[in-house]
């Protein structure tokens, strides 16, 4: 066995029981066995994966074939999230097809490397399992794992300022590189796989419903969306779930209402790229979707980011909300859930890293849209911050509370997000004549 393959695999390797005390089917022992109905060489073994994201949590590391075995990643599709996974997979597979014809012509300049997920098929010969059991249905998805690669939870893990600043350029030129293999897919055959999601316009009618105390979706009337599939997904949403001492205390904090009031009287800026699309003035594009950091995976022999992964959200909007995302998660220094509003910060160095590196790569971007760069990570902060506290006004039934969360947690996280989005704008003007430095030098070049 590799060392690769010997650092994979867990430290404890014992043979799993089958049978849990209840009679059910112990997790690696299922997954072994559903690992099995894929194209895969045996023997087949299933671990426990450490690294697995906050929703598809049941995902386990595969190890198949004798000798030195081969290492995959199970993924069961969480449903209760993603409630249309057929969906998600297509998006999938359209994104997957998409960056493998680019590269076979050759649109990856000379001397980068990227690599493309590699889902592997069921021995029936479908690209993932559909199963069925007394739960309910689920799909699962087999993908080889990246080799030598890893990823970064966020920034602070990295001590070194100048590579913290060099993964962080490098994290922009990956966003770029994605986004020039994947600007030729189709749109008009994508679902959104959160239905709602990025939907600024539907945001602030939740605000809205929620602010003037509607309980019932008779209450909320023309607010509520038409169209039955958005209309199922969120409307809960627009209604408030708190008894009403509770709703008055929240919606009358005299400590909270500053931030209602701005983020009502920024609905125009708000809505800047959504209305950008409608206009077509900027492109609406399959993007990512969730752009955080640890999304990216990073070369461990030179350092260089290697692969864009987690393909759930691929979705029709512009890119400008992934690169506000990304830079909006990347800049704040102070994190999500800080309750002192004087340590909320952008890092401008680590701005101008990323936005160095995404413009060094990008090839497929308008002038318009580069002209929005500046505005979209205030656009999306202020999204963000929007969304926490809707929530936190009508009983937290969006971004749920977990036991030990703190009753007010979302209230902390629209503050800390808006005030992140006040901090935006305030050093937009430096941002926006960077990136037009940077713009001007690549078209000189």
């Amino acid at each position: 066995m590799s060392d690769l393959q010997q650092s994979l695999r867990p430290a404890s390797s014992r043979r799993v029981t089958r049978v849990l005390a209840h009679g059910e089917e112990h997790p690696l022992a299922q997954a072994s066995r559903l690992a099995s109905r894929f194209q895969l060489a045996r023997p087949v073994e299933a671990h426990d994966f450490a690294e697995k994201g906050n929703i598809n949590q049941h995902t386990y590391l595969v190890f198949a074939g004798p000798g030195e075995p081969a290492a995959y990643l199970l993924q069961r599709i969480n449903e209760r999230v993603f409630t249309r996974p057929r969906s998600v997979m297509r998006a999938m597979i359209a994104s997957i097809e998409a960056q493998r014809a680019a590269l076979a012509e050759g649109r990856l300049p000379a001397g980068d490397e990227w690599e493309t997920i590699t889902l592997l098929g069921t021995r029936d010969g479908r690209p993932y399992l559909d199963v069925e059991s007394h739960r309910g249905p689920s799909c699962w998805r087999l993908m080889a794992k990246i080799p030598e690669s890893r990823t970064f939870k966020s920034l602070g893990e990295i001590a070194e300022p100048a590579e913290r600043l060099r993964v962080a350029s490098e994290a922009g030129r990956g966003l770029a590189i994605y986004g020039d293999l994947t600007c030729r897919m189709r749109t008009d055959n994508l679902e959104n796989p959160l239905p709602g999601y990025r939907d600024t316009r539907l945001y602030y009618s939740q605000l809205r419903s929620v602010l003037a105390g509607c309980r019932t979706a008779a209450d909320a009337g023309d607010l509520i969306p038409a169209d039955p599939v958005l209309r199922q997904s969120a409307e809960e949403h627009f209604l408030v779930h708190l008894d009403e001492p509770e709703y008055r205390r929240r919606v009358d904090d005299a400590g909270f209402r500053p931030w209602i009031d701005l983020v009502s009287s920024e609905e125009a800026f708000a809505l800047t790229l959504l209305e950008g699309m409608e206009s077509g003035r900027i492109r609406r594009l399959a993007i990512h979707g969730d752009t955080k950091l640890d999304n990216f995976l990073f070369s461990t022999r030179t350092g260089r980011v290697k692969a864009l992964i987690d393909l759930d959200t691929i979705m029709p909007h512009t890119w400008l909300a992934d690169w506000g995302d990304m830079v909006r998660s990347l800049v704040n220094v102070a994190g999500e859930k800080e309750r002192d509003l004087s340590r909320v910060d952008v890092d401008m160095d680590v701005y101008r890293a990323v936005a160095r590196g995404f413009l060094s790569a990008a090839r497929e971007v308008t002038p318009e849209e580069v002209g929005l760069m500046a505005d979209a990570p205030q656009i999306i902060a202020l999204e963000l911050g929007l969304r926490f506290l809707a929530d936190y006004l009508r009983g937290d039934s969006y971004f749920k509370l977990g036991p030990a969360d703190p009753p007010d947690l979302n209230r902390v996280r629209a503050m800390a997000q808006l005030a992140l989005f006040r901090k935006l704008r305030e050093k937009a003007g430096d941002a926006r004549a960077f990136i037009d430095r940077l713009r001007a030098a690549k078209e000189g070049a």
